[in-house]
């Protein structure tokens, strides 16, 4: 055999060398990316710590709690849906990602079966659960009651946000529904309130008109997206009896970096209380409620129904446009009032 024909041989066998030592080599990296390509469902949410664990990225894959559900945010971010009904049979979640692992804080059910976002921090009085109707008549007067939690964020400049009309029901005046907004924000933010508390010190809001954009709020659930720096309130066909729900995006040093509420479309909110008023809610005073997540308040729980951060809203009432004192001493501790 020449010498040519011993060189080609030897690089002909050398070439079908790389190819089996290829082919045969271990495929764990390919494998695993091959499994997370293939596992791109809605987690549950109590097949969560197993999901985190598998190696794969979870951004952006949907958790799901029941009806509520939320966009895993990037390493860092956490996000929360939480939101007020006419009876307690949602719950809300809260997911957050470490960048190491991707954890769910769920809703949490009172002994009346109403529900609220359980806060990552709190401070709250001690106080005696009850239901809707009887907690009422049992519960605290607004400013006697100093029951607050917090949710894990709070705004650190101001909040400039804008109002989407598209889904607005017929029923309504664009300049009614924009002009109640806009105060249920000042309600929230400048903490007013009937128990002679001074103002807070709140960072400014800025309203800037109407907009296209939708917010980042899928009402059937509703699911939180992904995160974004836009703030916009708008409307949606929300299930199970809510009136309203709001999503909020945050860094987990708790600077938050966005906010957008969804307020229902159906026939139990109105801007104006008649006076033969039957299972009517206040729009003021729900939109008074969501501004309260958007700002770092969480549910209070069960027992505290003069409050406006309950999960549940009275109908027929506007008592939820005012703070009451738990509800302004949880926004004091946060921002601080003027002296």
């Amino acid at each position: 055999m020449t010498a040519r024909r011993l060189l080609a041989l030897a690089a002909s066998l050398s070439m079908a060398g790389m190819v089996v030592t290829t082919t045969s080599a271990p495929g764990t990296a390919r494998t695993v990316d091959d499994r997370c390509v293939q596992q791109r469902g809605p987690i549950p949410v109590h097949a969560l710590a197993a999901a985190s664990r598998s190696g794969c990225s979870l951004v952006g894959r949907i958790v799901v709690d029941g009806r509520v559900s939320v966009v895993v945010p990037p390493s860092g971010m956490s996000v929360s849906g939480d939101g007020i009904g006419v009876h307690g049979d949602v719950r809300g979640l809260t997911v957050a990602n470490t960048g190491t692992t991707v954890r769910a804080i769920r809703g949490a059910h009172g002994t009346a079966g109403g529900w609220y976002l359980a806060p990552i921090t709190s401070t709250t009085t001690t106080s005696t659960l009850g239901t809707m109707t009887s907690g009422r008549a049992g519960s605290p007067p607004a400013c006697k009651d100093r029951t607050f939690h917090l949710e894990h964020h709070k705004w650190r400049s101001g909040l400039r946000y804008r109002v989407n009309l598209s889904k607005m029901p017929r029923r309504y005046h664009k300049l009614v529904v924009t002009r109640q907004i806009q105060v249920a924000n000042g309600n929230m933010r400048k903490g007013r309130n009937t128990c002679g508390k001074p103002r807070l010190r709140t960072p400014a809001s800025h309203y800037l008109g109407h907009t296209s954009k939708r917010p980042n709020i899928r009402a059937a659930g509703p699911t939180c997206g992904k995160p974004n720096t836009r703030n916009v309130v708008g409307f949606g066909n929300l299930p199970g009896g809510l009136l309203g729900w709001t999503c909020f995006w945050y860094y987990n040093s708790g600077r938050i970096a966005g906010t957008d509420i969804l307020l229902d479309t159906g026939a139990n909110m109105t801007t104006h209380l008649p006076r033969n008023c039957a299972n009517k809610w206040d729009f003021e005073g729900v939109v008074t409620h969501e501004w309260g997540h958007a700002y770092g308040l969480a549910h209070t729980g069960s027992g505290h129904a003069h409050l406006t951060m309950q999960h549940l809203l009275a109908p027929c009432s506007t008592y939820a446009r005012t703070l009451g004192l738990g509800d302004w001493l949880g926004m004091n501790k946060m921002y601080g009032h003027r002296r």
